[in-house]
This record gives C-alpha cells, structure tokens and sequence, in this order.
C-alpha cells in the first residue's frame, strides 16, 4: 500500500504562501524611505496591510488543515472562548 501524500498536498500551497508572505512583509516592514507621517501612512496602507492579510490567510488556512495538537500556537477558538 502507498503512503498517502494528500495531507502533504494540502499543507504545501499554503506554506509557500505563508513563506512568500512574510518575506513580502519583511521587505515592506524595512522599507524606511518615508519622508512624512503622510508617506508612513501611505506605505502602511498600500504594502504592510496587504502583506499582513495575505500571511493572515496563509495562517489560516494552515490551522484548518493543521491537527490541533499539532499546531503550537492557540487557535482562534482558543483565544476567543477558552482561554
């Protein structure tokens, strides 16, 4: 009988997600070439945010797929209602 592969199937796009987005992120968050609070601003809105909500995402989807004791960080639901 072959291994299964479908469990690492699922988990590998939204790694290279997560990966692809942090490093976006680590760029944008070195990035200090704002001249003014209006340019910090600016910057913020239009590469941090949408950085974060794609590592967000990525985050996501993972601990769906995840299996709770598996994954080392408390869920959602953890933080929301248990903890």
């Amino acid at each position: 009988m072959e291994p299964s592969t479908a469990v690492l199937e699922s988990v590998s796009a939204p790694i290279a997600d997560l990966t692809k987005g942090l490093a976006t992120l680590k760029a944008a968050l070195a990035d200090h070439s704002a001249e003014s609070a209006l340019d910090e601003a600016t910057h913020a809105q239009s590469a941090l945010l949408p950085a974060m909500e794609a590592v967000r995402a990525a985050a996501d989807t993972l601990e769906s797929l995840v299996a709770d004791d598996l994954w080392p960080l408390p869920t959602y639901q953890e933080l929301l209602y248990i903890l």
